[in-house]
């Protein structure tokens, strides 16, 4: 008898370890550990990109550091290529991604999104200047080499809109650049917002008149799957980031030193 009532207390206690265990949020995980791990994909400005001393700066990159500073912990970053920052998110490795992420039905499978903080228009294509007169319209694509990131929406608008092209998918958007600047490629598919950074940099480099026929939700934070608790404090965060129209600063800011920094170049 006292050796079944010993075996219960025994299992009631392990149960109640593991419920305790279970009931740690990733909230609870970050504020204890004292630090937010962010991923991110630094080849994306002017949301990020690597800065004059090679860390990560850019709009979502202060976006990170005032969710951090909301909860009240360390910032960390770590970078990854874009497919590895989703990675990333589902396996655990961070506790938030920015990433200039579209939160797509698809990506949505695997991991939540925050409030949308920053709406784009469209998607472009991006051609060499030497060809502005060939490729006006997305059926002048067909048949042709059209670059996009890897795991990225731009990649899924080529698939979708573009199915006789030939896509190639890079791991860094500066990789498929310098191929469409060296006539690697016809086109890569980039957000409008990247696209007028990478065309204002590039003399050889102008927007194809036509756009995909596809408008953005917008940008959100990617965050692990039910975690309810810190999806709720990040956009509480966001909240106060677009009560102040602070994003909106970071965008300029962050496109006025990419700028810059391709000057020095």
């Amino acid at each position: 008898m006292k050796k079944w009532i010993a075996g219960l207390l025994v299992l009631a206690l392990m149960f109640t370890l593991a419920l305790t265990a279970a009931a740690e949020s990733k909230l609870d995980a970050i504020k204890t550990a004292g630090k937010l791990v962010v991923g991110t994909s630094p080849d994306y400005a002017p949301y990020e990109f690597p800065g004059p001393d090679g860390e990560p700066v850019g709009a979502d990159m202060e976006l990170a550091k005032y969710i951090a500073a909301y909860l009240g912990v360390e910032l960390v970053i770590d970078s990854y290529d874009f497919d590895g920052v989703l990675a990333a998110i589902t396996t655990g490795k961070v506790d938030i991604a920015l990433a200039g992420f579209d939160p797509t039905p698809e990506r949505a499978e695997s991991m939540d999104f925050s409030d949308i903080y920053y709406n784009e228009s469209n998607q472009q294509l991006v051609v060499h200047k030497d060809n502005a007169d060939t490729f006006k319209i997305l059926a002048d694509l067909n048949g042709k080499k059209v670059a996009a990131q890897n795991g990225s929406l731009q990649a899924t608008m080529v698939e979708d809109y573009l199915q006789d092209a030939q896509l190639e998918l890079i791991a860094k958007v500066p990789d498929g650049v310098m191929m469409l600047l060296s006539k690697q490629v016809d086109a890569m598919a980039l957000a409008d917002v990247i696209a007028a950074q990478y065309v204002a940099n590039y003399d050889d480099l102008v927007i194809c008149p036509e756009a995909f026929p596809f408008t953005s939700e917008g940008i959100a934070v990617a965050l692990p799957k039910d975690q309810p608790e810190l999806l709720a404090e990040v956009n509480a965060a966001i909240k106060e980031v677009l009560e102040q129209n602070l994003f909106y600063l970071w965008m300029e800011q962050a496109v006025e030193l990419n700028s810059e920094m391709n000057k020095e170049h």
